[in-house]
């Protein structure tokens, strides 16, 4: 009985146009949120998986001990492919010549991510992991396979015997590319594969040796966390299982960083739909509370007219919700191809595929924005009184400001926390957004309000445009509340995006050092100088090693506690907490660059006292401030010297930072060995070969790799997030124009009594251009004052990074904002100022 009216009702509506926007708006809610769940799901996959290739694997289970097979065995039940080595240091000879290797014994389809070269043909001078073919599994036994540094240290070559313990191989071939190689300037020894099979005969190990066993995994992420749930009970403490964003490493924390990012740009595009899907939604309840009063006039009851105000929801939802998905699947196939074919060399071999997860999610948000965000107008609607037929300013009675908040805020958080699956970051962001919307809405009111004072007047298109805002004053100042909310929202993913990548680049620039030396002793120091000299390589100076523990603070000894404060620790162990390991440190008589100094001074040379600067976080954690003391055990000798300042340090650059840095006094007399990091083009190669043949002890470890993937992060995330921009942009423009129409009604009967009084056609328009370019002023000024406010609480509590002001953002803001919206305005009001005064009233009713 009621399904018949209802389509031919909903029919007339959309032909009508009236419900356009309603359906743009669940739309572009669910195109969002598909194509960037989808499209932020793959790219996130493709980079772990990328990243992962230093890992040799997607997981990594180190242990100890040897594992139980049966244990090992469970993978087979996942469809997961595992390998697997063995490593240990040993002492390798050649002739008379011996020295301290780091054996990998490897057994399977080692690696199971990245590509492990060897070179089976003399090296010669170009880039050594262009050299070499890519190999699987373990050298063939009684075979070895020999990092560049211990062919050159022992002056041999392929074909040479090497005895390993108690047996003897035969060099195979040259490592030229090691997926997993150690990026730790402090493991100085070369690296050597050799077969599983050939351990036993080496006799090395031993019960007690230290020796560590890898099983390396890789597979499908969901099979890779079921099988380590299965074999979680049955792991010991010392056993860990690990993938590359558990490691703490530059690249790890910049993957965690920009998802964190993609995740929070997403975020505020979801608020600003979800916005329109208020407003269109309150409207559409509006222009129906004639209908329902009708209806309820003609003997309908309640129980029909539900149904049939439901029923028009759903198919309008399930209308957006399908233009949602077909558009937002279009639009992360695109980008991913735009990734794929800008940045090819990121991405892995093996692309990942479109999971269901973003599909729930989008359909689960298209439900919520048309449930939740529905819910108080059709309360509204349902409510309408029968006499409203007769007397049309009868409304039913709203729920209250609270009400209304407590429901859309409700809504939000429900949708924050769908698409996120994080508390933390949820709550922040609607925090956010509900201080920000009070601060909006209550400055446009008090800003309008306070243009009283301008009177009407049919010659100034000015005092028009500012009566027209006073008279509508509490609709206006939602809408300037809604417009500035868009600007602030583009204005932080632009600003955010901006910070991101400039800090990103600033760590890396052109010339970022890619290599580390290590191990230089303080005769070699001034020869390596030299030598670099001669190349025209640029180092970041030599600093001094020197290990020690902070063992007191003042006069409180420091207990074992690590750096973090770990409470289990603080439970076993007694007095005041510490930095809880053994620290690298060094001392200078310049102070570093990229260090600088947040208090106190750095010290003059020719100063005799013991000081020492320590690093800022550092200082804060452990309470430790200008003037206090610290006494440092160095082998059996205590250094005690005085904090005189503190410094910030960049952990993620790529140079050598330390936690404490003393003066010479202190630490000057001390053995040390000396660490440098340096940057090397193809042309400059020919000194590592140098370093290595005249230097044999000497460190010598390769990041280029690492760095060239973080570069591939910040293109493949910049190119993300122009993405991200642009459907913010479109939600900015759908939110414009929703608040437009919303006030179409009200500006169309102003426009029909100003055409009957005499206004010209130019003096509406003009009238019309003005309220528009001072809400988008306003709008923009507003938006730049919160969009600080923003920044400040999502640099400081989610992604952790320095906040500064922007000065020049405020002027900006408000031009930019201004052309916007009165472009924007002008154009969807246009229609009205072109039409006769008998047009605008046949229209009108």
């Amino acid at each position: 009985m009621w399904f018949k009216p209802a389509t031919a009702l909903l029919k007339q509506q959309i032909k009508r146009g009236e419900l356009t926007i309603f359906i743009l708006a669940i739309a572009l809610a669910v195109t969002s949120v598909f194509s960037l769940s989808g499209f932020g799901e793959r790219l996130n996959q493709a980079l772990v998986a990328k990243g992962s290739n230093f890992l040799a694997a997607d997981r990594v289970l180190s242990s100890a001990h040897a594992i139980d097979e049966s244990i090992l065995n469970r993978a087979q039940n996942y469809q997961i492919k595992a390998a697997e080595y063995l490593s240990f240091n040993s002492m390798v000879f050649h002739g008379d010549e011996m020295l301290l290797a780091y054996t990998k014994a490897v057994k399977g389809p080692y690696p199971l991510r990245g590509e492990l070269k060897i070179s089976d043909k003399p090296l010669i001078d170009v880039p050594l992991d262009t050299q070499g073919t890519v190999r699987v599994g373990p050298p063939p036994q009684g075979q070895m396979w020999a990092s560049p540094e211990l062919l050159v240290r022992f002056n041999a070559k392929i074909g040479d015997k090497v005895d390993v313990g108690d047996t003897t191989l035969t060099i195979g071939g040259i490592v030229t590319n090691e997926p997993d190689g150690s990026f730790s300037i402090f493991n100085s020894s070369p690296t050597i594969f050799i077969n599983d099979l050939d351990v036993a005969a080496t006799n090395i190990v031993q019960p007690g040796s230290r020796v560590y066993y890898n099983y390396l995994y890789s597979g499908e992420d969901e099979q890779l966390k079921e099988f380590y749930q299965a074999i979680k009970p049955d792991l010991k403490t010392n056993q860990n299982w690990q993938d590359i964003k558990g490691e703490n490493s530059p690249l790890a924390n910049s993957l965690e960083r920009a998802n964190q990012f993609l995740l929070l740009s997403s975020l505020l595009g979801i608020i600003l739909a979800a916005t329109a899907i208020s407003v269109t939604a309150s409207r559409f309840s509006q222009h129906q509370l004639d209908t329902v009063a009708l209806l309820k006039t003609l003997g309908t009851n309640d129980s029909t007219i539900r149904k049939i105000f439901v029923y028009q929801l759903a198919t309008l939802a399930a209308i957006g919700i399908a233009l949602g998905l077909l558009v937002g699947f279009v639009l992360q196939e695109a980008a991913f191809a735009l990734v794929q074919h800008y940045l090819p060399q990121s991405l892995p071999k093996e692309l990942p595929g479109l999971g269901a997860k973003p599909l729930l999610i989008a359909l689960s948000t298209g439900a919520i924005c048309a449930a939740l965000f529905s819910l108080t107008p059709m309360l509204r609607l349902f409510s309408v009184p029968v006499m409203r037929v007769i007397k049309r300013d009868m409304d039913s009675a709203p729920l209250g400001l609270w009400k209304n908040g407590l429901v859309f805020g409700g809504a939000i958080f429900i949708l924050l926390l769908t698409y996120s699956q994080d508390i933390k970051l949820s709550l922040i962001t609607l925090t956010i957004a509900a201080v920000i919307a009070l601060v909006l809405s209550s400055m446009a009111w008090v800003i309008i309000r306070l243009s009283r004072g301008k009177q009407f007047s049919a010659a100034s298109p000015f005092k028009l445009a500012m009566a027209s805002l006073y008279q509508r004053a509490n609709q206006a100042s939602m809408q300037i509340a809604s417009i500035a909310t868009a600007v602030m929202l583009m204005l932080i993913v632009l600003l955010l995006r901006n910070e991101l990548i400039d800090e990103w680049q600033s760590q890396i620039p052109e010339g970022t050092a890619n290599h580390f030396l290590g191990n230089v002793t303080p005769d070699q120091v001034g020869e390596i100088e030299a030598l670099m000299k001669k190349y025209d390589v640029e180092t970041s100076d030599l600093y001094p090693i020197i290990r020690g523990r902070v063992s007191q603070i003042n006069d409180d000894v420091v207990g074992g506690y690590d750096s973090e404060g770990n409470v289990d620790n603080e439970r076993k162990r007694s007095g005041r907490r510490g930095f809880g390991r053994e620290l690298s440190l060094t001392w200078r008589d310049e102070k570093p660059d990229g260090n600088p100094i947040t208090q106190g001074e750095w010290w003059d040379p020719s100063d005799t006292d013991l000081q020492v600067s320590i690093e800022a976080d550092a200082a804060e954690r452990l309470e430790i401030n200008i003037g206090d003391k610290l006494t440092t055990l160095i082998g059996e000798e205590e250094v005690v010297a005085t904090v005189t300042s503190v410094r910030d340090v960049h952990w993620r650059s790529m140079r050598p930072n330390f936690m404490l840095i003393f003066n010479r006094p202190a630490l000057g007399d001390m053995p040390s060995t000396y660490i440098s990091s340096f940057y090397v083009d193809k042309e400059q190669h020919p000194v590592l070969k140098e370093l290595l043949i005249n230097y044999p002890t000497i460190s010598l470890i390769k990041i280029d790799r690492l760095i060239k993937q973080l570069r591939e992060i910040i293109e493949q995330v910049s190119l993300a997030l122009s993405y991200i921009m642009f459907l913010v942009v479109c939600a900015a423009i759908l939110v414009l124009l929703v608040q437009i129409q919303a006030s179409y009604q009200q500006r169309h009967q102003d426009l029909v009594i100003l055409r009957t009084l005499g206004a010209g056609k130019k003096l509406l328009q003009r009238s019309i251009a003005i309220e528009f370019l001072i809400s988008g002023a306003l709008a923009g000024f507003i938006a730049a004052l919160t969009t600080e406010l923003a920044l400040w609480l999502i640099q400081t509590f989610v992604i952790e990074m320095p906040w500064q002001p922007h000065p020049t953002l405020w002027l900006l803001a408000t031009a930019v904002g201004s052309l916007f919206v009165a472009v924007i305005g002008t154009r969807a009001c246009k229609p009205l100022t072109v039409l006769s005064p008998n047009e605008l009233i046949r229209n009108l009713s």
